[in-house]
């Protein structure tokens, strides 16, 4: 039987959640700066649109390999270490971003970004999945996504901004011919004091200890809990990941693809980082009213509802549009996949035993990944037959067939 916190308790699990909002914050500046400048340094070295999929592709392979055994890690060890360690390795790789004079080692360079951040988002989401009740998850989670879209909302503007007045100075050096060096030299500044703030966290998830603690005053073995298959085996999780992984890997194709679809339509790189700090604000915007939402309309009826309209709002856009049309939709899409994160990061959480919760997250965010390594390279192989706007066109498509699985799960 469950007990109320105390005072006490609450008081540090707010100041726990706190600062790893405030992590996830810097570490998702520095993300969302970084990526859309890699697409340009990559078309700098004369990549095509095609390579621009294997470089998405390289940010999210390890993760399959790696995420869950980092949850495992998490759940019985605690979150700080693969925090702060993640964080850092994710500064290093920006840095490693500037020196990229070649494909080949802008490649390895996205791939080491990649793995730390499944090193520091499986920890802060464990500590975020901790701090607090269960059934206050989705407000915890809307937050956690909120910040994340303030990020993006920040990232790309402030790298749009840096990158036009490095032109505007020409400050550029020539195998940089987008401006990009000085965000990744920023991306890593960030990613340094993200890595000592980490510092602060708790040990063990969002500072409670009850599953390692019971386990150790009741002796029992790790073997003897539950395991990996019990995630799995709970009731309508293959639609929970299938959700996540759309709604994750749109988000990602977006900002991997936009600054291709831009240079083929005459969009500045100024207007394409627009687009993209839009989308992020819609998402911002709703994920701080995640909890009221929820409340109002329920939890499937939301999910549902919000996956069919950003596939109408993409599919709009598959036409050349007018400037302003496509800063319209792709703020309706923003609110959509705004919606689709907390919702289903609650959802995962929630159906696993409280000493799994970060093996839970880790497994969405293995699915997550799984789609952010397939579906921008089929995104682009379609894309190079049928033209840029058929990204719009697979990911509405994607978002239709989410929307048809989110009506038939148990989502309450």
């Amino acid at each position: 039987m469950e007990t109320s916190p105390s005072d006490s308790e609450r008081a540090a699990d707010r100041r726990t959640l706190t600062l790893a909002l405030t992590v996830t914050m810097l570490v998702q500046f520095a993300q969302q700066a970084t990526r859309p400048m890699a697409s340009y340094r990559a078309l700098g070295l004369d990549a095509s649109v095609e390579q621009l999929g294997y470089l998405a592709f390289s940010f999210a392979v390890l993760a399959i390999a790696v995420a869950i055994p980092i949850g495992r890690l998490v759940d019985r060890r605690g979150a700080r270490l693969t925090t702060v360690g993640g964080i850092a390795l994710m500064g290093a790789a920006a840095a490693a971003h500037a020196l990229a004079t070649d494909l080949v080692t802008l490649v390895a360079a996205h791939t080491a970004l990649g793995l730390g951040l499944i090193g520091a988002v499986v920890g802060l989401q464990a500590i975020v999945a901790h701090a607090g009740p269960a059934e206050s998850a989705d407000a915890r989670f809307g937050m956690f996504g909120a910040i994340i879209s303030l990020g993006q909302v920040l990232g790309p503007i402030v790298a749009g901004g840096l990158a036009e007045l490095t032109l505007a100075l020409d400050a550029a050096a020539p195998a940089d011919p987008f401006g990009t060096t000085p965000i990744f030299v920023l991306a890593g500044a960030l990613c340094t004091a993200g890595a000592l703030a980490a510092l602060g966290l708790p040990r063990h998830p969002g500072g409670t200890r009850t599953a390692v603690e019971s386990a150790a005053a009741d002796g029992t073995a790790a073997e003897a809990q539950p395991g990996l298959g019990s995630v799995l085996r709970a009731p309508h999780m293959g639609k929970a990941l299938w959700a996540s992984l759309v709604v994750l890997s749109t988000t990602d194709v977006l900002t991997v693809y936009l600054p291709a679809i831009g240079a083929e339509r005459g969009w500045t790189i100024a207007f394409v980082s627009i687009l993209l700090a839009v989308r992020a604000a819609a998402s911002f915007a709703v994920r701080i009213a995640t909890g009221p939402l929820v409340r109002m309309l329920g939890r499937r009826p939301l999910l549902v509802g919000a996956c069919g309209i950003g596939a109408t709002a993409l599919l709009l856009m598959v036409p050349m549009l007018p400037g302003w049309v496509a800063l319209v939709l792709m703020g309706i899409t923003g609110l959509v996949l705004g919606i689709g994160q907390p919702l289903t990061m609650a959802w995962v959480s929630r159906s696993a035993p409280d000493e799994l919760r970060a093996t839970a997250l880790a497994v969405r965010l293995t699915g997550n990944r799984i789609g952010q390594s397939l579906i921008p390279v089929a995104v682009g192989t379609v894309a190079a037959l049928a033209g840029s706007g058929a990204v719009f066109l697979v990911l509405g498509v994607l978002l239709l067939s989410t929307s048809a699985a989110v009506a038939r799960s148990n989502l309450r």
